[in-house]
């Protein structure tokens, strides 16, 4: 029988590390399974695939068959988690009964999956397939006759107290039930019956087995024509219409916060372009008012330093550079405006760690991880996010690695996001990010990172005016201890 066709199929075998998705705080906010999809970019050919998903499930028609196709395959991963953990072999029998019939129903479901784009398409002619059908013919004619061979098996009580029976028959009637019946219509007030214990112990279970052999013996022989087949195969949509219907989710999350989302151009040049970008990350701190921002790398401009003040927005900038490009590599809607990404080949994170170093220092540590990034990144096209990075050492020391660094990661061909306390860059030759600055509210920071159109030393003039501790707020602050 021909291979099932998956709905994620991989780029390669690069994978982001866990550090990547704890940097970005995306494994606050999603699943461990989509964290795990996230983990493997698609590639340049897949992302318009997945996009096209993404883009049906915004039919409700598309969305209702999809949960019912996931309904039906969680059915038939209940059904065979039951038959493995099932001891008694009677349970066995009926435990395979429901094997046999949730799989039926989960293919039927996956053939009729609404044929939206290549990638649902192709799964629904796999299982709508005259071979598949020709099987699941065969397979309904079968489970007929095991559920009338079942049906005669069925002996109803063995004991009066209702602890016992030889099949798990929910609608017999018991001797109990008909005595409380015949009770209340008397006018006798009787208590509530408790939950009857439906599992047959191996002796009983092995007394049947012997009075039905023959009909045990015709089971057998229906179960052996599906001993070749692959009972589990459908099982492997599970995680991957979860991920889809998570990351959906999270869209319509979108939505009702007035976030904007939209599904980024696959650029043919190494670029990250975007208008209006979130930091979804935030709801995770239950925070729905988010400050969107544009992005504009490009080969001319691959490198960006970031500055500013804390508080002013850097990190939740960068946190959104990244988070949105690691979901448009694995093909899903980001969360801007409009944007236009090139499928880079590698993301990778370089954070403040908050563990002690106890056997190598600080700058040690950092100067380790970004060797790792680096080597990595060979013969790659990267997009590097960092944060602080040298900032555990003085300012020379520090300020010199950054240039250095800078250096290497533009001449290798790289991308990079550099947020740092450095306000020397200004004076290199790299472009600068900075917090912009409202005039007319007291100076406060708006949360919009903007080109940076002063030097180092208007910079420093504007930090030392949000602290008042510029020259006039210095001399108000005199005069008011003067009176």
């Amino acid at each position: 029988m021909k291979e099932a066709p998956r709905l994620l199929n991989g780029g390669g075998e690069i994978e982001w590390t866990s550090r990547l998705f704890a940097d970005l705080q995306l494994d606050k906010l999603l699943s461990a399974q989509a964290i795990s999809v996230l983990c493997s970019p698609c590639g340049a050919r897949e992302i318009p695939l997945r996009q096209e998903v993404f883009r049906a499930l915004e039919d409700p028609t598309v969305l209702q068959g999809v949960n019912a196709c996931l309904t039906a395959l969680n059915a038939a991963e209940r059904a065979q988690t039951l038959w493995r953990e099932a001891e008694i072999p009677q349970d066995r029998y009926h435990a395979r009964i429901a094997v046999l019939a949730t799989y039926l129903n989960a293919c039927e479901q996956l053939a009729t999956l609404p044929a939206r784009g290549v990638l649902l398409a192709k799964v629904a002619a796999c299982f709508s397939s005259s071979e598949r059908r020709e099987l699941a013919l065969a397979l309904r004619r079968d489970l007929q006759t095991l559920r009338e061979i079942a049906a005669r098996m069925h002996q109803g009580l063995l004991s009066f107290s209702d602890k016992h029976w030889l099949t798990p028959d929910r609608d017999a009637v018991s001797e109990c039930a008909v005595i409380a019946e015949a009770a209340r219509d008397l006018g006798f007030a009787v208590p509530e019956a408790r939950r009857m214990n439906t599992k047959v112990d191996l002796s009983l279970s092995d007394a049947v087995c012997r009075l039905y052999a023959a009909e045990l013996e015709e089971m057998d022989a229906l179960f052996g024509r599906y001993e070749h087949m692959d009972l589990r195969e459908p099982l492997a949509y599970i995680s991957e219409l979860r991920f889809f219907l998570e990351m959906h989710a999270l869209v319509g999350r979108a939505g009702s916060s007035g976030v904007s989302t939209c599904y980024p151009h696959v650029a043919a040049v190494p670029q990250y372009r975007a208008k209006c970008l979130f930091d979804i990350s935030l709801w995770a701190k239950h925070c729905e008012h988010i400050i969107p921002n544009d992005v504009d790398f490009s080969a001319e401009e691959p490198l960006f330093f970031l500055i500013g003040a804390n508080g002013g927005g850097k990190t939740t900038y960068l946190r959104a550079v990244g988070i949105n490009l690691v979901l448009f590599l694995a093909g899903c809607p980001v969360f801007a405006r409009e944007a236009a990404i090139y499928p880079f080949d590698l993301a990778a994170s370089h954070f403040p760690m908050d563990e002690r170093f106890d056997r190598v220092g600080r700058l040690d540590e950092e100067l380790a991880r970004m060797t790792e990034i680096l080597r990595a990144a060979e013969r790659k096209t990267a997009f590097i996010l960092m944060n602080e990075t040298f900032s555990g050492t003085d300012d020379r020391r520090g300020f010199e690695l950054l240039r250095q660094m800078a250096a290497e990661i533009c001449q290798a061909g790289h991308f990079c996001l550099y947020v740092t306390h450095f306000h020397e860059v200004m004076a290199l030759e790299y472009p600068v990010l900075s917090a912009e600055i409202d005039a007319d509210d007291e100076n406060k920071r708006t949360y919009r990172i903007v080109k940076s159109k002063g030097n180092a030393s208007s910079y420093a003039a504007d930090i030392l005016k949000k602290y008042r501790l510029d020259k006039d707020s210095l001399r108000v602050r005199r005069e008011g201890h003067g009176n």
